[in-house]
């Protein structure tokens, strides 16, 4: 009788055009605008550049500068204009390069330095990475002048390291976002529909034992979460190139394990609701804060200190924590005993809840 049951639920479950897009296009919907954008590569940085020198030295830096990636060099002639650009927003950086700028580094002795100017905009936060890029040119520029000795040589030796992107930190993200989502509207959109027909009343009056329905219920959600994740990843992974180092499989008891808070969310949300559009507000009413305060999108860490301490004990927070930990770090989810501590006590809790207020008719 029960697998009979899971299998009608399941069945019931696929043929609602309203659950599958809970359950995969709206967690997708995610997957795919953001690994549309290639948020973790650098943005191109553009600077003017005005060479009054024009000699061997100056035309060897701008080039150096040139050879850079992420950096793109426009010369100009006319400092005027390329300060006026600058003014107006149009531009943000900005190098002047003196005349005769050989002939002055050469004179050394007591002579005066010769100067180089660079402008910016002072509200650019990408300022001084760039100041430091062309200071180091210039470093380079007198030394080779001066013929300083090197006493220092640095070795550089590249190690592979693991690589975590931004994708990374969110496809994990979202898939607890479309478990708990799904979990918690779907089932409580069910359950008051269910109320609704009178179908959880007439369960009653039938030989059906209510925990086997129930089970059933329960069951048949869990492997759709199951099946829900592994699709996430998925297309997170193969079509826009998301890495999961760990054990997939440890991923996927964290995400049955918080699952049944989800799913005793969505008990009490249809039983408290009295129809299915009431259900859709209180839902997203639970859920919405969690999806963006809980760190499905952006590090917890951003919050105010207070803010972040109180976040972390919601349900949504220790599933992130522990699958992060578990995805991008390939550890063991014992590994975060604190995290399945805060997600068994809301499991004992909301069980508690739900069987309180829910009711059949």
């Amino acid at each position: 009788m029960l697998f009979t049951l899971i299998a009608a639920n399941i069945k019931m479950m696929y043929r609602n055009r309203q659950a599958i897009f809970w359950a995969l296009a709206f967690p997708l919907i995610f997957v795919t605008i953001f690994g549309l954008f290639r948020l973790d590569q650098p943005l191109s940085i553009h600077l003017l550049v005005v060479d009054h020198a024009q000699d061997q030295v100056s035309l060897a830096m701008v080039q150096s500068l040139s050879d850079l990636d992420r950096l793109e060099v426009e010369e100009r002639e006319d400092e005027a204009e390329a300060r006026q650009l600058l003014k107006d927003g149009e531009a943000s950086y900005l190098l002047v390069i003196p005349a005769g700028l050989s002939d002055q580094m050469l004179l050394g002795g007591g002579q005066e330095s010769a100067h180089i100017t660079f402008l910016y905009d002072n509200s650019n936060q990408s300022a001084p990475v760039v100041i430091g890029v062309v200071q180091r040119f210039i470093e380079e520029a007198n030394r080779q002048v001066t013929q300083a000795p090197i006493l220092l040589e640095l070795r550089s030796e590249g190690v592979q390291a693991r690589q975590i992107t931004y994708f990374d930190f969110l496809l994990v993200g979202i898939v607890g976002m479309g478990v708990m989502v799904y979990s918690v509207i779907g089932l409580g959109s069910s359950m008051a529909l269910y109320r609704e027909q009178k179908i959880l009343k007439r369960i009653l009056a039938t030989p059906l034992k209510v925990r086997t329905f129930f089970a059933a219920q329960i069951i048949a959600y869990l492997l759709l979460a199951v099946v829900q994740s592994l699709i996430i990843l998925a297309a997170g992974t193969l079509i826009f190139g998301g890495h999961i180092y760990g054990n997939i499989l440890w991923i996927l008891v964290l995400v049955v394990v918080a699952n049944i808070v989800f799913l005793n969310l969505g008990f009490i949300v249809g039983g408290i609701a009295n129809s299915v559009r009431a259900v859709d507000g209180l839902a997203n009413a639970i859920t919405m804060p969690m999806m963006f305060l809980s760190g499905t999108f952006f590090s917890r860490d951003t919050l105010p200190p207070v803010m972040a301490d109180v976040v972390a004990y919601l349900p949504l927070s220790p599933l992130l924590d522990a699958m992060r930990g578990v995805a991008l770090d390939a550890r063991p989810f014992w590994d975060f005993p604190g995290e399945l501590a805060i997600l068994g006590g809301w499991i004992v809790v909301t069980s508690v809840v739900a069987t309180r207020v829910f009711k059949f008719s």
